[in-house]
């Protein structure tokens, strides 16, 4: 079982990881990869949107190898982000993502998209600190959240969507496992 938790920036994402890996007896994971997180500032900081979003791609398929090797020993995964929010924030940041770039990696069970007001977002965001990632997108927020839902549709995912500020983390998780159990 592969699921990964997607959605615009401030809405839940690293809140309910774990939350949801604890209750299915999972590997809560990150991307980018660890190996990743050392130059990660820098790139979002400097680089432009197209060496933007190759350090990114790079880092699903080191992800995407890594998850496969879990699943491949019988290990079940709740990832924040995976591919759809590469796709999905170059994508708003105006860079011709090819439609094809994430057809060889591991394919999620489900995808879960967590969606929220943006004026709650903005304040969670500015809450918890911007880093250089946050600034480079905060205007674009609302279009990076509908494109998550078009995209979803597009690459015909198993999705489920979940407003967070609706219900707390702990309800969020009990949705997705109803979700799972489907």
């Amino acid at each position: 079982m592969f699921i990964v938790i997607e959605g615009a920036d401030g809405c839940g994402k690293s809140t309910l990881c774990p939350i949801l890996a604890k209750k299915l007896g999972a590997v809560a994971y990150a991307t980018p990869p660890r190996k990743y997180l050392v130059i990660r500032e820098r790139v979002d900081k400097s680089s432009p949107p197209e060496e933007h979003y190759k350090f990114y791609r790079d880092g699903i398929y080191d992800a995407s190898e890594e998850i496969g090797s879990i699943l491949a020993n019988g290990g079940k995964i709740v990832s924040d982000r995976y591919w759809l929010s590469t796709y999905t924030y170059h994508q708003a940041m105006g860079v011709v993502v090819p439609a094809n770039d994430f057809l060889s990696v591991v394919t999620p069970t489900l995808t879960v998209i967590l969606s929220l007001n943006y004026e709650v977002q903005a304040e969670r965001m500015m809450h918890r600190g911007l880093s250089a990632g946050d600034r480079r997108v905060l205007d674009i927020q609302r279009e990076i959240t509908t494109l998550f839902y078009k995209n979803a549709l597009e690459f015909n995912l198993p999705f489920v969507m979940i407003d967070t500020q609706r219900f707390s983390p702990e309800a969020c998780a009990e949705i997705v496992v109803k979700a799972i159990d489907l």
